[in-house]
């Protein structure tokens, strides 16, 4: 039993610690005239305690006796003191009920002071209590959940309308009693103080509610009443505005305009939002991208970001009316650019890249060119039909270009850099692929003419030894050299008799050439190519009068000369001589022959000969007579015997030693020989067609005759 009692007598302490916290406070600041509770079974203060705040207001029941409170200072030492309505201050223990006091019905003002523990500081905190009459059926305040009153509520007033949209199809009400003791009820039901109601269904058009009160002893009804207006629905399916982020529509936006089309976006847009307002806000709004199904989305706000596909893309907005009997469907499209700026092909012509082709890869060389080259077109051939690409050559301006279609670069001298810009459909984004292709110096030597003054030449290009007579009255000539017109780039020098090379522009005379009187007079114009390649186109002149070997052609053993005076008289064969040079023998010359008036003489030819011997012919002076009685000075030709191929097979003869055919080692031991550059088909040039001839002599066995 006395166990009992002690657990009993604990737990009642416990609970006295719980319930009443101020007994546990320890004294705190002396100066601290702060409370930290005010009792509230009399009513609840508004606003809610706190120790800084000293004015409160309280509504009562009117059913209580008066009003009632306790509080509790923050320091215990402090003391407390109560007046209502004016009356004397009373001593206020700490957390002691004022009990009951003498309340007016309507306002009153209660005031507690508190005086610090070292009465430095007094603090009065002020309370509003308004104390309702029994007979008290006002409501004090009167709400709709989501509309307005009209015209505002005031208690005296118990007349009310209110408007609501369509979709409001309930609202529910929050009355406030004067008297929290008196009661009241909407459309029949009772209500609960200060609590929204059960929602009132309402019907579309006219909706009256009625709100009844009843005092708290009874005697007093009120009613206010309130008419409610639900709109019909709308049937506006249009939207008001439309906006789109990161492109611009066109056309402008027009209500009832169905169809845009947006403003390009870039590959790096990957998403985009809509904006679309309803012009009737209870209208539904909905979205659907590419055909991926509507989805409902709030009017006047931007919509979730949605993804966009490279290309086209479909946006299409749905606008429901209320009433769910018109719907209008806006369209907009809008091009997320692409950023494919790569090529699939690329051709040159003439010629092919060293490099396969990849689209990943940008650079590319190719096999030089000849002179002959000035151009070369690019075909490239584009991975996006909607890019676009650009050509340029060396730095110059970048022009269009065809997909697909060749676009023709100059070629410089030298290296060359060509370039194909490629912009993708986005042209932020571009690619440049580089072509390097060098173009070889000129190789040609050539003139396309040459003109002698005074004086006459049948000129071909390929001819470059050529015969002339002048008169012994010309004392020097001209020469107007001419190049190709595709070939301004070889120089020009001319000279005569061995003397001294002087320069001479295409297109334009020599100086004066001046002539020796009584021999062959010999013009060199020798033509440089740009690779430094040369060539020497040679005039003989003689003068009128002097009979002068211009020209010595052998037919087998057959020797034919030809001067350039017709002849009167034609010395014995001891006056010509051919001495074999390779042989070191000389040949035996018989049979001389000419015919009187003409120009040519002739004799033949006998002793050890091959092809490619190489020969001396010798003509003593007066061994020939013009028809104006003048003889030929001495002169000394030398030739090699047989023509270029006959010379040719006999050198590589020579070359083969040890006599098992000729090989790639005569070969080359010809090409590199002085005479290994000589002209084989009669061009007048050395190039690949003569190499050929060359190497189609391998396996080939000729007999190298023996020297004697």
């Amino acid at each position: 039993m006395r166990i009992s009692k002690l657990l009993m007598v604990v737990f009642t302490a416990m609970m006295f610690i719980v319930i009443f916290p101020w007994h546990t406070h320890a004294a705190g600041d002396e100066a601290d005239a702060d409370l930290t509770s005010i009792h509230q079974g009399a009513g609840a203060l508004s606003p809610a305690f706190s120790p800084s705040v000293s004015e409160y207001w309280v509504k009562m029941r009117s059913s209580e006796q008066g009003f009632f409170t306790a509080a509790t200072p923050a320091n215990s030492g402090a003391t407390m003191a109560y007046s209502m309505n004016g009356s004397a201050w009373i001593n206020l223990p700490e957390n002691t009920s004022t009990g009951y006091i003498a309340t007016n019905r309507g306002d009153n003002k209660f005031q507690i002071r508190v005086t610090s523990a070292d009465s430095s500081t007094i603090k009065t905190y002020l309370i509003h209590v308004y104390f309702p009459s029994t007979n008290d059926a006002d409501l004090s305040d009167l709400r709709i959940n989501g509309a307005a009153l009209t015209p505002a509520f005031q208690p005296s007033t118990t007349s009310y309308t209110a408007s609501v949209p369509y979709a409001t199809s309930s609202l529910s009400l929050t009355g406030v009693l004067d008297d929290p003791a008196a009661s009241f009820s909407i459309n029949g039901s009772a209500a609960t103080d200060g609590t929204a109601s059960a929602p009132v269904p309402l019907n579309v058009g006219s909706n009256t509610i009625t709100v009844q009160t009843t005092s708290n002893d009874k005697t007093v009804n009120k009613t206010y009443t309130i008419t409610v207006m639900r709109a019909v629905p709308g049937t506006n399916s249009e939207l008001s505005a439309l906006t789109v982020s990161g492109s611009t529509l066109s056309p402008p936006f027009q209500p009832y305009l169905m169809g845009y089309v947006l403003a390009d976006v870039s590959y790096a847009t990957q998403e985009m939002t809509v904006t679309p307002t309803a012009a009737d806000t209870a209208a539904t709004v909905q979205l659907q991208i590419n055909d991926g199904g509507f989805t409902t989305i709030s009017s006047g706000l931007p919509s979730q970001p949605f993804a966009l596909n490279v290309g086209s893309n479909r946006i299409q907005i749905k606008v429901i009316a209320e009433d769910g009997t018109k719907t209008n469907i806006y369209n907009m499209t809008v091009k997320r650019q692409n950023n494919d700026a790569w090529l699939n092909k690329l051709d040159v012509a003439p010629g092919t890249l060293n490099e396969a082709f990849a689209s990943e890869k940008l650079a590319y060389t190719m096999a030089d060119v000849p002179y002959s080259t000035s151009s070369l077109a690019v075909t490239p051939a584009l991975s996006d039909v909607n890019a676009s690409v650009y050509v340029r050559a060396n730095g110059g301006s970048y022009i269009p270009a065809a997909s697909g279609s060749p676009s023709t670069l100059p070629l410089t001298v030298g290296s060359n850099t060509l370039e194909i810009k490629v912009l993708a459909e986005d042209p932020s984004v571009e690619k440049i692929y580089t072509l390097t292709v060098t173009r070889l110096k000129s190789n040609d030597a050539s003139l396309s003419g040459l003109i002698v003054s005074p004086g006459y030449l049948d000129f071909s290009s390929q001819v470059t030894d050529y015969s002339m007579t002048v008169s012994q009255s010309v004392p020097s000539l001209t020469v107007k050299p001419v190049l190709p017109d595709g070939n301004r780039v070889a120089t020009i020098q001319v000279r005569v008799n061995s003397g001294s090379y002087v320069p001479v522009q295409s297109g334009m005379d020599s100086p004066a050439l001046p002539l020796i009187s009584g021999t062959q007079n010999v013009i060199e114009v020798l033509v440089t190519a740009q690779d430094g390649t040369t060539r020497v186109y040679t005039i003989r002149v003689s003068q009128a009068g002097t009979p002068v070997l211009t020209k010595l052609v052998m037919d087998g053993m057959k020797v034919r000369l030809t001067f350039s005076e017709p002849l009167r008289s034609v010395a014995d064969a001891s006056y010509f001589s051919v001495t074999n040079m390779s042989r070191n023998t000389a040949l035996s010359v018989t049979d001389v022959v000419y015919t009187p008036g003409g120009a040519e003489a002739g004799f033949t030819a006998s002793g050890p000969l091959q092809p490619g011997d190489d020969l001396e012919f010798r003509v003593q002076a007066g061994a020939v007579r013009s028809l104006s009685g003048e003889t030929n000075a001495a002169v000394s030709l030398k030739v090699v015997y047989g023509d270029p191929i006959q010379q040719m097979q006999r050198r590589l003869a020579d070359f083969d030693t040890d006599h098992d055919g000729i090989g790639i080692r005569e070969v080359l031991a010809y090409l590199n020989s002085p005479y290994g550059h000589n002209d084989l088909n009669g061009d007048g040039q050395f190039t690949r067609e003569d190499v050929a001839i060359v190497l189609k002599q391998i396996g080939a066995k000729f007999i190298s005759p023996q020297q004697p």
